[in-house]
């Protein structure tokens, strides 16, 4: 199954928030595409309202700063797109039967990487104003959907009771995994986006970097 590409879920996700007027909803949308296409430092407010169809003095009427319209385009990221992507990850990745450890890690590893490389105009984009806004990232953590969280609690409950996984708590290996994970996509697609990646001894080294700290 595709992996969702979360700047094609967007559109549908700006629509359904009914908080919004038409025209807010089509400077978000046109923004993120510039954004995406041309990067954020490199479009001007100027070009988001042409590109909206309306004055730059509306448009700076309900979003009063080209950060505040980035800040405000990620509410509908956070709770509509990621939910269906969260849900979509525990699909193929959580609910496949695996019989040990290094198995789950790979196809956990090269699934998300998959993930990460379709969707790195996103990454681009959200990212760095995710990591460096508190109460967004906050705000990012609480949608997290329950079952997702639950399912994952399980996978690794039943690796650490089959004696394949250290023993420590739920949380702690959670962490782990994500951090090591959102550390190859930071470097990959926004500190050295340049460099000659090897994407497939990447997964290798991450692999195994997983399996050397968790397994029991």
């Amino acid at each position: 199954m595709p992996n969702k590409k979360v700047l094609d879920e967007f559109p549908a996700a700006v629509n359904a928030t009914k908080e919004l007027t038409e025209k807010q909803k089509a400077v978000l949308i046109t923004s993120i595409q510039l954004f995406a296409k041309q990067g954020y430092a490199n479009t001007s407010t100027h070009q988001i309202a042409v590109a909206a169809h309306q004055s730059e003095g509306t448009m700076f009427k309900h979003f009063k700063s080209k950060a505040n319209i980035l800040k405000i385009a990620l509410e509908p990221i956070i709770q509509r797109v990621i939910p269906d992507v969260l849900a979509e990850l525990q699909q193929e990745t959580l609910k496949q039967p695996m019989d040990n450890l290094h198995d789950f890690l790979a196809f956990f590893v090269r699934n998300r990487m998959a993930f990460a490389d379709e969707n790195q105009d996103a990454i681009k984009v959200f990212l760095s104003e995710l990591l460096y806004n508190q109460d967004l990232r906050a705000e990012f953590l609480t949608t997290a959907p329950e079952n997702f969280v639950n399912t994952f609690r399980t996978v690794i409950a039943d690796f650490q009771q089959r004696g394949l996984m250290v023993d420590w708590p739920f949380p702690i290996i959670f962490r782990h995994i994500i951090s090591v994970l959102t550390g190859y996509v930071v470097d990959r697609y926004i500190l050295f986006p340049n460099r000659d990646w090897d994407d497939d001894q990447q997964a290798t080294y991450l692999i195994a970097e997983l399996e050397k700290v968790l397994s029991a």
